[in-house]
């Protein structure tokens, strides 16, 4: 039987780019820092519109929106890479 070369990591047949993981980890910074601003901004938008005077309420709206902000961020940038990496 023949089998597949392997890589260093255990993954037969596998060849790592080069570059990949410092270009998702780039990714992965810039998807936190726009988690952070707009999960802070949508929020604050909403607040204003909706009249809400209370600073406690503006702060914990804020709080929410950065809680649930975060994981999709991580989620778009995470799909967008396992989608490019598929293609190739």
């Amino acid at each position: 039987m023949k089998t597949l070369p392997s890589d260093s990591d255990g993954n037969p047949g596998r060849q790592k780019r080069p570059g990949s993981r410092l270009l998702l980890s780039a990714a992965l910074l810039g998807g936190i820092a726009a988690a952070l601003i707009i999960g802070a901004s949508v929020p604050e938008i909403i607040a204003g519109l909706a009249g809400v005077a209370s600073r406690t309420l503006r702060l914990v709206l804020k709080v929410v929106g950065v809680i649930v902000a975060l994981p999709v961020g991580f989620y778009l940038v995470e799909r967008y890479f396992l989608k490019k990496s598929s293609r190739d």
